[in-house]
């Protein structure tokens, strides 16, 4: 028999990427800040940095549960919902996984090359050197999929808003983590 809400693990992924998610929106609108001396800007860009990594970690990490942890048993709702859902949620995980990868292959191939220092721990070695093209390519590419990924994240939330408040099947209850009246 399969359970009704999703694991725990996979709960508190869920929440941990929506707040890594917000805290790197907040930090990238920080670091655009050029009224800021260079020494914070280089320590926002370090944060920034190792959160993105962070955040792919957890986006590979919570993959890999969602192939052995248990789903929960489907809601009903029509076909259409169903498939539009799954296809929201692929194309937020191919957004997840991309903009680190985008980040920081534009961070290596940066006309300047400052070390990804991951939380001030370890250096984080850069897979190329300085290409403009790619800088150019990857400083796009980040800024269109945020964009992209930030739309998803809207038709996402709004949905199991949706679902919560007009349709009121409990869906949303799945990927909290404690059945709660105020949820309901």
């Amino acid at each position: 028999m399969r359970p009704r809400n999703w694991h725990p693990l996979l709960i508190l992924l869920h929440w941990a990427t929506v707040a890594l998610i917000g805290m790197q929106y907040g930090l990238s609108r920080l670091m655009g800040d050029e009224t800021r001396d260079l020494l914070s800007r280089f320590a926002l860009y370090q944060w920034h940095k190792s959160f993105g990594l962070t955040l792919g970690g957890l986006v590979l990490l919570r993959l890999a549960a969602r192939f052995v942890l248990p789903t929960p048993e489907p809601v009903p709702m029509p076909r259409w919902q169903r498939a539009t859902a799954a296809a929201v949620q692929a194309a937020l995980y191919l957004c997840l996984l991309a903009l680190p990868v985008t980040g920081f292959l534009m961070t290596a191939a940066a006309p300047i090359q400052i070390p990804t220092l991951f939380f001030g721990a370890f250096s984080v070695p850069h897979p190329i050197g300085p290409d403009p093209k790619i800088y150019q390519a990857m400083l796009q590419a980040h800024a269109t999929l945020f964009d992209v990924m930030a739309a998803l994240a809207f038709i996402h939330a709004g949905a199991a808003l949706l679902h919560q408040f007009v349709l009121k099947d409990g869906l949303m209850q799945r990927i909290w983590f404690a059945r709660s009246q105020s949820l309901r």
